[in-house]
């Protein structure tokens, strides 16, 4: 049986490994800039350790991303290999998502699914600047692609709460309104750094994403 977090802590892990894949794999970055990337990878093996919490099938991208942050030099990730095993825990990350799916009504299905996007950039722009990465179109391109999945998950909320019975809305309105709340301000903070043509910090992303890890708490009284 699946604990609630995990219908948006699955898809933040799914989102952020792909996009680390990526930087990892087809990134135009240094090996030193790889090796710091490759280091932030543990936190995503403490992620899915809180998912095998829950679901047994999260063991499977735990261990085979734990074989490669383990195994591979951190400053050889694309040359030394081995990528297969970081593909494969790409796929196993997509089937924990997928298995999640049959427990949840369409609109949540709907939410986990821009959840992806949404906290999975969020994250892996936190981590893409903890390791100092020069990739400086992410800081403009993940902050986008966070404002247009925030947009869609406001729209999905209230596809579900049309579902809901007019007396569970009121009585969860505070909570609703402060999941709303906390969902803008994290927009704001995170694309802080675009609007005042200033340096994206660390802390700036650490407070988006916490105050999205917080709103996205309060949805699940919603869903």
């Amino acid at each position: 049986m699946n604990i609630a977090y995990t219908t948006f802590l699955i898809p933040a892990l799914l989102g952020v490994q792909l996009i680390l894949s990526l930087v990892l794999t087809k990134g135009e970055i240094c090996p030193g800039q790889r090796g710091r990337i490759h280091k932030t990878l543990p936190v995503l093996l403490l992620g899915w350790v809180l998912v095998a919490v829950s679901q047994a099938a999260a063991l499977l991208p735990l261990l085979t991303l734990a074989w490669f942050t383990f195994q591979v030099k951190t400053g050889k990730t694309r040359d030394a290999g081995p990528l297969w095993v970081l593909y494969v825990s790409c796929g196993l990350a997509l089937l924990n998502w997928l298995l999640l799916l049959p427990s949840l009504s369409l609109p949540a299905i709907g939410m986990s699914l821009v959840a992806i996007a949404l906290l999975g950039a969020s994250f892996a722009h936190l981590l893409l600047t903890q390791a100092r990465t020069r990739l400086q179109a992410f800081h403009r391109l993940l902050p986008a692609v966070g404002l247009v999945s925030a947009m869609l998950s406001v729209l999905l909320m209230l596809w579900q709460l049309y579902t809901l019975p007019q007396a569970v809305v009121e009585s969860q309105l505070l909570v609703i309104c402060a999941a709303l709340l906390l969902l803008i301000v994290a927009q704001l903070v995170w694309v802080g750094h675009i609007v005042l043509a200033k340096t994206v910090h660390f802390w700036q992303l650490a407070c988006a994403s916490f105050l999205l890890s917080v709103s996205a708490g309060l949805q699940l009284a919603v869903f």
